[in-house]
């Protein structure tokens, strides 16, 4: 397929890797501007990384000056972008238009849009912050540890756990709490893209299950029947009436919910039933039939026992969605409905004009001002675009796509998909297709300016052997993996591709070998080691570190983990958080923070522990650590300075946060990755998806996947649709998926989804290479069968390009020049830092005093303030109060004059505020707080004359003196903040006590 003109109205191209996408993307630009007189900030251009984002930018300015001061290198672009510029004036054009230059990532237009249009978009709570990263996932886990221990003593949480056991069977990680965040961050995923509750389960698709109990009530009788019916059946072998009789005892063993039988043979039966077969073939050592009363008991209890464990997997999927939409509930409360949302919530309510008609009609008033601001659209790495990310986009992209003066350009590979488990959905390029018909160009992109041609003939043998895709993985691979032969566009370069099998015992020093062969470390070549997990990553890393390699692990560093001093800064702060925790003063004992502890605080731990804590109370967690290293940072290395410095940079962050406990400081630097560019590092070892966009002079793969694709094990949520709606469910055991069509099409559909992202994964793997490419495959078990059709990237490998492949030149690296120490030039001495304002949250300033409550009673206070913020005024009508014991208790208070006066106007001039953030300065450092009711008073100029401010209280206390004690310093201090915002305007402070259901004044 040939390359349309690069300035097509409408053009999707499909750029293999190395290609040269970013140059075709960079010549679109360059010719809508300069050749075609385009406004630079009528453009979008948008990717899914940063770094994609710049390497973007630098593309297009760098060949525009270059134009702008060759005219022949100006003609040669203008004859690929099909027709002449002006190069100085577009560069100029653009640099002027930079600041209105939508070029970025698709996560961050959608927020920019939201920002603009937050109201019209119907987010009308508070004004709209982006909350990502450690502060997001801070604020999701104090919510999910207190719904589930609400959930956790409800009825029906029994169904929740056994549907995370289930997902996680074999699969557990280090912290049973971080499994289950995962977990429902999954589950939480698919609530937001909008599955109605009625999906979840699908219950209406099957029809009438029995009941989960039935199988217990009449196992031991199916178990009987079947021993009676059996002495009918012909046997073959001597051996088989005892295989049935353990069949039968398998009935009784059997409970349902843990979808697993005592016997393989219980399987076969399964399927054979499931065949719809009469009589029954089974088979023990020999095969026999199974007949009349024999096949009909079995028959019976196989379908009764598949009902049961379907109707089982149908309960924990509703505790799922009960768990799941309590938690989104939570996420509404305390985050969207002030502003707060994640990139996932931007790209729900960008989406959310398909669901119901007022987000519609909201979106269609977003799209008209949009439409007149932007005309041209080009999205790169479509093959990582999500469903929920289209259908943002999509109404903006028909507009453009359909007007005269409007264009759109698609790029991306369908075979670099490997993202399908964080959304992307490479059918969305067929969609694009047939969508836009006739409109839209399309052509491929085939030639590699990355890879020589040695690296090119592995590449080809591989992914261009469709008979072996076809045999290992199904003709569904074979028609989906669209192939067009790889050609080099550097067709001198010299370099090797070479296979080897390599026992696993000998593997590590096999690495280490090749790595040496070739000269990694002493000759001017960059170096990509790529395996499958970060577990394989570490392994490798310490590996090649251990034989004197300078190594850099997947492009990013973990400063509390990879070194001994940010293992201890790390334990400290888990002790300051737990003084319990023995393992973690443990570790802070045997460092040698150890001695400067004893040296500031005494022998006893206690006095250290308070001591730290009143240093991080009082100047921030960042100075106290600094602090504390300080004695020891001349005698460590500049590697140990560099990690304990991320640790004290990432608390410094924390402490800017205006969050306060140690607690909270030990989540944010618990999984601290900090990205670092590979700089002069001899090899950089990462995962694949994380080579994704690089290259490499030298690439091995040391550890090509052997196990079968896909593992039916990680099969944990089956989807389809059923009348148009869509339905999900936490899936039973195979054996009974085989026994239900809807599920069992759902799970080939997911295999097959699999096998293609894994066969994109090896694909990306195969092409980060330049020169080099070296693969190292694992030996054939000898007790393997039938291994010539095992369903492995490995065996793909083998067959199509035989274990001793070999291409190229094998001195190659001979010629490449040795590689020349960097020298850095010395970094200036800095003075100490001195910091300029703590933070505190208005709520800490309790006048020193520590009230911690049940979480029953904080989830209900959390419901108490829920019900007080849907009260506006009750002279406007009757509020609409939840319902529950929460809305019970507000409607009471609210019947009490002395209560309700203060939800009333009676006749002022004054303005309502609920949940009112509050920031400010106090005592010198910054103040962050929530008022849950402000009233601001007018008088009768139309000018501010007094505020009230009304907090709602459900401490458990018996007289007010109590109240005001812990509040006062709370109060105190948004009286001083409110005071200063409104020019020294009189504050009357109210706490409205639940338990004592009077109003209580702080003076």
């Amino acid at each position: 397929m040939s390359l349309p003109p690069v300035l097509s109205k409408n053009l999707m191209i499909l750029a293999s890797a190395g290609s040269g996408k970013t140059f075709q993307l960079g010549n679109r630009v360059i010719g809508l501007v300069g050749s075609r007189d385009v406004d630079p900030a009528r453009i979008v251009a948008l990717t899914f990384t940063r770094k994609a984002a710049g390497e973007f930018a630098d593309s297009v300015l760098s060949k525009l000056a270059m134009c702008a001061l060759d005219p022949g290198e100006e003609e040669k672009l203008g004859q690929q972008i099909g027709a002449p510029f002006p190069a100085a004036r577009t560069l100029a054009r653009i640099v002027r238009a930079l600041p209105t230059f939508q070029l970025g990532t698709m996560d961050g237009f959608f927020a920019r849009i939201v920002r603009g249009f937050q109201y019209e978009l119907g987010l009308t709570g508070g004004t709209f912050e982006l909350i990502e990263g450690p502060k997001l996932e801070a604020a999701m886990s104090d919510m999910l540890a207190e719904i589930l221990g609400a959930a956790l003593e409800r009825e029906g949480a029994e169904d929740f756990l056994n549907a995370f056991r289930r997902a996680t069977m074999g699969k557990e990680g280090t912290g049973v709490l971080k499994d289950v965040e995962r977990f429902l961050g999954q589950w939480h995923g698919l609530w937001k893209a909008g599955i109605p509750l009625g999906g979840w389960g699908a219950p209406a698709l099957f029809g009438s299950l029995p009941e989960v109990t039935e199988w217990e009530k009449q196992k031991h009788e199916l178990a009987r029947k079947l021993d009676a019916a059996c002495t009918s059946i012909a046997w073959t072998e001597k051996r088989q009436p005892e295989k049935m009789r353990q069949l039968s005892a398998s009935f009784i063993e059997h409970t349902v919910g843990s979808g697993r039988i005592a016997t393989d043979f219980f399987k076969a039966c399964a399927e054979v039933v499931a065949s719809g077969a009469s009589p029954m073939k089974l088979r023990h050592y020999k095969e026999f039939d199974v007949g009349g009363a024999a096949e009909r008991v079995l028959t019976e209890a196989v379908t009764l026992l598949a009902g049961c464990e379907l109707a089982a997997a149908i309960a924990r999927t509703r505790a799922v969605a009960e768990l799941v939409a309590s938690l989104d509930a939570e996420c509404e409360r305390r985050l969207r409905r002030k502003g707060l949302l994640g990139f996932d919530d931007v790209k729900v309510l960008m989406g959310r004009w398909t669901q119901d008609e007022d987000a519609r009609l909201r979106r269609e008033a977003v799209d008209f001002r949009l439409d007149a601001r932007y005309d041209h659209w080009l999205l790169d790495e479509f093959q990582d675009t999500s469903r929920a990310e289209w259908a943002g986009m999509v109404p903006l992209l028909d507009e453009a796509a359909t007007r005269d003066d409007g264009t759109l350009f698609v790029v991306g590979d369908r075979k670099q998909a490997i993202y399908g488990w964080r959304g992307g959905d490479v059918s969305l390029f067929d969609e694009v297709e047939h969508r836009y018909g006739g409109g839209l160009a399309i052509g491929t992109m085939p030639d590699s300016w990355r890879s020589c041609p040695a690296v090119l003939d592995l590449v080809n043998a591989v992914c261009g052997d469709a008979a072996t895709i076809g045999d290992l993985f199904g003709a569904e691979m074979a028609r989906r993996w669209q192939w067009e032969e790889h050609v080099s566009a550097r067709p001198g370069v010299t370099g090797e591709a070479r296979v080897e099998v390599v026992p696993k015992d000998d593997r590590d020093a096999r690495l280490v070998e090749l790595l040496r062969e070739i000269g990694i470390g002493e000759k001017n070549l960059t170096c990509g080691v790529l395996v499958r997990t970060n577990d394989q990553v570490r392994a490798a890393a310490a590996l090649l570190r251990e034989h004197g390699f300078d190594v850099i692990e997947e492009g990013r560093r973990q400063p509390v983990a990879d070194n001994a001093p940010g293992v201890a800064l790390f334990h400290l702060i888990r002790w300051l958080a737990d003084p319990n925790d023995a393992f973690a003063k443990g570790v802070v004992a045997m460092s040698p923070l150890d001695a400067i502890l004893k040296s500031r605080h005494g022998e006893h731990w206690q006095a250290a522990w308070e001591g730290l804590l009143k240093e991080a109370r009082t100047h921030g967690f960042a100075p106290m650590v600094e602090h504390l290293v300080e004695p020891l940072w001349e005698a460590m290395s500049e590697f140990s300075r560099r990690r304990a410095g991320d640790v004290i940079g990432a608390l410094a962050e924390f402490d800017a946060t205006g969050a306060a406990t140690p607690r909270e400081a030990a989540r944010w630097i618990n999984d601290l990755e900090i990205a670092q560019s590979p700089g002069a590092a001899a090899v950089q070892v990462l995962t694949i998806h994380k080579s994704k966009g690089l290259g490499f002079d030298v690439v091995v793969l040391p550890e090509i996947e052997d196990s079968q694709v896909p593992n039916h094990g990680d099969f944990n949520i089956a989807r389809g649709s059923s009348g148009g709606a869509p339905w999900l469910m936490a899936p039973p055991a195979s054996w009974v998926r085989t026994l239900f069509p809807a599920i069992s099409h759902s799970e080939d559909q997911w295999a097959d989804d699999q096998r293609y992202e894994a066969m994109c994964v090896l694909y990306v793997a195969l092409t980060r290479a330049k020169r080099g490419l070296y693969v190292l495959l694992p030996e054939v078990p000898k007790s393997r069968k039938e291994s010539h059709d095992w369903q492995s990237l490995a065996n793909w490998v083998a067959r199509s390009a035989g274990d001793d492949f070999q291409s190229g030149d094998p001195g190659w690296w001979h010629g490449v020049p040795d590689r020349q120490p960097v020298m850095k030039p010395a970094s200036p001495a800095l003075a100490g830092a001195t910091p300029r304002r703590a933070r505190v949250a208005a709520s800490g300033a309790k006048d020193g005093l520590l009230v911690v409550g049940s979480s029953m009673g904080r989830a209900f206070g959390r419901d108490v303030h829920l019900a007080f913020e849907a009260v506006g005024w009750l002279d406007d009508g009757a509020p609409r109060l939840p319902s529950g014991d929460a809305g019970a208790m507000v409607r009471e208070l609210l019947a009490d004059p002395g209560i309700s006066r203060l939800f009333q106007r009676g006749g002022r001039n004054v303005r309502l505020f609920r949940e009112q953030a509050v920031e400010g300065i106090v005592d010198g450092k910054w103040l962050s707080g929530v008022v849950d009711r402000l009233h601001l008073i007018h008088d009768d100029d139309g000018k501010p004359a007094a505020l009230e401010l009304i907090d709602f209280k459900t401490d458990s206390v018996e007289q007010p003196e109590q109240l005001v004690e812990r509040h006062a310093g709370q109060m105190a201090a948004y009286r001083e903040v409110l005071s200063k915002a409104y020019d020294d305007l009189p504050v009357t402070c109210m706490l409205l006590s639940t338990k004592l259901r009077a109003v209580v004044i702080i003076e």
